[in-house]
């Protein structure tokens, strides 16, 4: 993997004039604010000249966000947001709850915050060469879906957006799209490399959000219990899938932490970047701006010592 990268930045290539014959994905988990850390290696990517270095960048929930900000070359603008006074406050708020509204407002954040607050260029990802690929979960199946073939302008960009990241009892509805309905990703596929497999990458850099040291979790007895009382008429493909959530997170930590320790001599080549043990346990919930300006630091120095760039390196990015 990291060979592959550092050929590619070396001979300056895009995917419309590649000299190796791989096809080369980048995965971003989210995870709520959690995704601060994904979001800073995201800014780190773009800071060493690496995102061209992309077939194909992929995202769950708030980690398609991110990846957006990679494909439109605006990571540092955006990633700003993250600890701007007041703005995560007004994204999350949790007394909304008990008013019977969304205590993550995406909607705001995408359509609101990425118009007026943090100004966003929706049109430099569409008309990138590396595709954007927003996953998030079909209600009626509970299969992860991705959401690429959908975006045609930047409506359609803004909701695939606002599909991945409605996280199911948090941000209210489901959002609709050509006659589906869909929730956040993390549902069905928090880390979003296998999807990046199926469609043919034979190498991912795969961005993590929670720490080596932290063990995966399992859905709570409240998400269950209201996702099974729900399940019969509204979410019928989310009961199967809660179900077994700690199982699949369990295999998904094994299986990279296997494939980053010991790469194969054949492909599929997966490589995880993961926040290193003893920084912050942020909370999906977090809106303290201080915690959040760690993350994006944490982030940004974890993926470029994995990358294990020197300085000459980076002053040629």
């Amino acid at each position: 993997m990291l060979d592959v990268l550092a050929a590619r930045r070396a001979e300056g290539t895009c995917p419309s004039n590649r000299r190796d014959p791989y096809r080369v994905a980048l995965a971003v988990e989210g995870g709520g604010s959690r995704a601060t850390y994904s979001s800073g290696m995201v800014l780190a990517l773009e800071e060493l000249g690496l995102a061209e270095c992309f077939d194909d960048i992929y995202g769950s929930s708030a980690g398609a966000l991110a990846g957006s900000w990679l494909v439109g070359a605006q990571a540092a603008h955006c990633c700003a947001g993250w600890y701007r006074p007041g703005l995560m406050e007004r994204v999350t708020r949790p007394g909304r709850g008990l008013r019977g509204q969304p205590v993550v407002d995406v909607e705001y954040l995408i359509n609101t915050v990425g118009e007026e607050i943090v100004p966003f260029d929706w049109h430099q990802v569409l008309d990138a060469e590396v595709p954007l690929h927003p996953i998030a979960t079909d209600v009626e199946t509970g299969e992860a879906v991705d959401l690429a073939d959908t975006i045609v302008d930047k409506e359609s960009l803004q909701l695939a957006l606002r599909a991945s990241a409605a996280v199911p009892l948090l941000a209210g509805l489901p959002v609709e799209i050509d006659g589906r309905r869909y929730v956040d990703a993390a549902v069905a596929e928090p880390i979003p490399f296998h999807t990046a497999l199926h469609q043919g990458a034979t190498h991912v850099l795969v961005l993590r959000t929670r720490r080596a040291d932290q063990t995966a979790i399992d859905a709570t007895r409240l998400e269950k219990a209201l996702v099974s009382r729900l399940g019969a008429v509204n979410v019928p493909g989310l009961v199967h899938v809660i179900g077994n959530r700690l199982e699949n997170r369990r295999a998904d930590d094994s299986r990279l932490a296997h494939a980053t320790a010991s790469p194969a001599e054949e492909g599929p080549h997966l490589f995880e970047v993961r926040p290193p043990a003893g920084a912050d346990t942020i909370n999906p919930l977090e809106t303290d701006p201080d915690v959040l300006r760690r993350g994006i630091e944490t982030g940004q120095a974890a993926l470029r010592e994995a990358l294990d760039l020197d300085e000459d390196q980076r002053s040629t990015a």
